[in-house]
């Protein structure tokens, strides 16, 4: 299975519209047999310009029958200018048939809709401003990062969050990836981490900083094997942070790593995050350039505090991993879970308690090509956010209908 497919789209009927505005009717199927709260609607551009003529500086919008704007955004994707994609959230009722209507408006007239995702990387060195592109910190150790990257980037480099739960990055050397446990909707990460502030470490009327990383991958980080060992992706060359594109419904930014150098192999490695409301997960999309040699990718999951990775297969296209016990570092119940394809799953494993390099992380090893964006969803599962995740039963549960709202698009029937 090396395509996924978020979500398939057939236009139903031409609207006739009362101005010069073109629009189409679309009917929306849920399949499942279970409620789908903000459900995926995604149109690239090309779909909607087979359908109807695109008016130049408008922007397309979605609505219900009653002429309410359904939560939606245009995506620049490519970084051209121009909308590439029209994303939309929308609950559907179990097996719901529903009409919804896609229209243009000037992009000056585009509605607000409530922040349900953000990103933000601040500048400490000047007030804390916001930065959309900055280059990764060089030379850093496990040793000097709070004098070097805690002094340069609040949060020691980008977060992101949604209105469930949100994650940072180390934009250095250590390139490893945690968690915020949230316990609001709102949005908060621009004011974490501020000098006279509370630490992040310390539970806050938002949440806290739920996990310890270490040496390990942490949460969801990323490396390579190459002849029988792992390496750290990052662990050496230069890197980049770039937003790719924010929005109330989701948001994307890419790490970008040129050169990095895996033994002898000199690659440019692109990682790209994305965060979308209302999920407990983000999704990576990992690609590599500059080798024609196969390198199976590693994702990861601490397992400092953990007794036993459990694997499941959940459905007939994705397997998890996932851990289920007292890791957040106020002692309460923290589940992470790494959902995979099963088609790219060749093997999981555990790497070293101690020692140099990467340690005390559980992990899965993935099939990659060159230029092939390999795709994981990385959730955490925090007691405190949800009491279902004290339950492996619950948690499990939740993962399979996850699984299945990856394999069963939304669809539009006649």
């Amino acid at each position: 299975m090396k395509t996924i497919t978020f979500l398939s789209l057939l236009l139903l009927a031409a609207l006739s519209s009362c101005d010069s505005n073109p629009g189409i009717s679309l009917q929306v199927h849920n399949p499942m047999d279970q409620p789908r709260p903000d459900a995926t609607f995604l149109l690239s551009r090309g779909e909607i310009s087979g359908w109807t003529t695109i008016p130049a500086n408008e922007l397309p919008v979605l609505k219900d029958l009653n002429g309410e704007f359904i939560p939606c955004q245009a995506d620049d994707v490519d970084g051209d200018g121009s909308w590439d994609e029209l994303y939309a959230l929308c609950d559907l009722e179990a097996g719901a048939l529903q009409k919804i209507l896609l229209e243009f408006i000037p992009a000056e007239e585009y509605p607000e809709f409530s922040i349900r995702t953000n990103l933000h990387l601040g500048d400490v060195r000047d007030g804390y401003r916001k930065l959309n592109r900055a280059d990764r910190l060089e030379g850093v150790s496990y040793h000097n990062y709070a004098d070097i990257t805690g002094a340069t980037f609040q949060m020691e480099g980008p977060a992101w969050e949604n209105d469930l739960v949100g994650f940072r990055n180390y934009l250095d050397q250590r390139n490893g990836m945690d968690i915020f446990g949230k316990t609001t909707t709102a949005m908060v990460l621009d004011k974490v981490g501020i000098e006279g502030e509370p630490s992040y470490h310390e539970p806050g009327e938002w949440g806290l900083d739920v996990l310890k990383v270490g040496s390990s991958l942490g949460a969801g980080g990323i490396g390579y094997l190459y002849n029988d060992s792992i390496y750290r992706l990052g662990d050496n060359g230069s890197g980049t942070y770039e937003v790719l594109f924010r929005g109330p419904q989701r948001s994307r930014f890419e790490l970008d790593y040129s050169p990095w150098m895996l033994e002898e192999l000199k690659l440019r490695v692109n990682h790209q995050i994305e965060i979308a409301a209302g999920r407990r997960y983000y999704q990576g999309m990992v690609s590599y350039h500059g080798s024609e040699i196969p390198l199976p990718l590693v994702v990861g999951i601490v397992n400092m505090k953990s007794e036993k990775l459990h694997v499941i297969k959940l459905n007939q296209h994705y397997t998890a991993l996932y851990t289920l016990d007292e890791q957040s570092e106020d002692g309460s119940l923290l589940a992470m879970a790494l959902v995979v394809p099963g088609d790219y799953l060749k093997e999981t494993g555990k790497t070293k308690d101690s020692g140099e390099g990467i340690i005390q992380t559980y992990f899965a090893v993935l099939d990659a090509s060159p230029g092939e964006a390999v795709p994981y969803r990385f959730y955490s599962l925090w007691e405190k956010e949800d009491p279902r995740w004290r339950s492996p039963k619950e948690i499990e549960s939740y993962l399979k209908t996850e699984a299945n709202r990856w394999t069963q698009s939304i669809l539009f029937t006649n």
